[in-house]
């Protein structure tokens, strides 16, 4: 499946159908519960939505899912789906209602690889997806990135959530929240790159370097075909391994100015 605009109607899809099915388990009160460790039922039954949906529609494919692990759904495929079934479960649990489910098409085991990518944010019902070459788009509408160039007019998202290691990352970001216009943090990723995407956000910033592959791969796709930045966090190139255990830093941006700017002030640069 190497037309790009199959992947289109394939990720629009899946993503529609399986919101459909997640939503209405979301009804229940009991998905919220733990079934075992951190992993809520919801978990599962968005990872299972995911699955017969795409599975439906093109028989064998490779899943890297948070749940699953790395499985051969149908005897395998070509094609890898790289699958957070719930990005933002600590929200979720709490009755904070942002998170999502994210969902990365790769033809390799690399981000390079990545050919289209979703994400369902549940509480406004929205369906973010893009498609290497095609653009990015919001509920069939395309979408681009704001023009923002200069980080004092900038509203930013950033992950905080450095348990362990805050006394070192925290005081990072403090030349980037001084300049920054208006900073945000909302518990699920995925939907901080498709706000990036969107225009809502201007950047977005992670640099503890546990960021999952997992969480990252649609949103990364779809800030770059919205025509933004998204580079390590060192400033380099983005690419990595799409597996389970892959973690990374990054800061996605509207523009190159605006990236350039927020790399500039990191008075330490954090593993990538």
């Amino acid at each position: 499946m190497s037309n790009p605009m199959n992947y289109l109607k394939l990720i629009r899809e899946v993503l529609e159908e399986s919101k459909s099915k997640i939503a209405e388990s979301l009804k229940n009160p009991a998905v919220f519960i733990p079934v075992y460790g951190k992993t809520l039922l919801i978990d599962k039954l968005a990872e299972e939505a995911v699955i017969d949906s795409l599975s439906e529609k093109i028989g064998g494919f490779v899943l890297i899912s948070e749940e699953a692990g790395i499985v051969k759904v149908n005897g395998g495929g070509r094609l890898v789906a790289v699958l957070d079934p719930i990005d933002g479960s600590t929200n979720a649990s709490r009755g904070f209602p942002v998170y999502s489910t994210s969902l990365a098409l790769a033809e390799g085991h690399n981000l390079s690889d990545v050919v289209a990518g979703g994400v369902i944010d549940f509480f406004k019902g929205d369906v973010y997806y893009a498609v290497k070459g095609l653009g990015a788009f919001l509920n069939g509408k395309r979408i681009t990135v704001s023009k923002n160039k200069v980080l004092s007019e900038s509203v930013i998202a950033l992950d905080v959530s450095a348990k362990g290691k805050a006394f070192k990352y925290l005081p990072l970001l403090s030349p980037i929240v001084e300049r920054a216009y208006s900073v945000r943090s909302l518990g699920s990723n995925a939907l901080h790159l498709c706000m990036v995407a969107s225009g809502v956000f201007d950047a977005f910033i992670d640099l503890r370097g546990v960021l999952r592959a997992i969480d990252a791969s649609a949103g990364i796709l779809i800030v770059r075909e919205a025509g933004g930045v998204v580079i390590d966090g060192l400033g380099a190139e983005l690419n990595f391994k799409l597996a389970v255990d892959t973690r990374i830093s990054l800061i996605a941006a509207s523009t190159v100015e605006l990236a350039s700017e927020i790399v500039n002030l990191l008075e330490v640069k954090p593993k990538s």
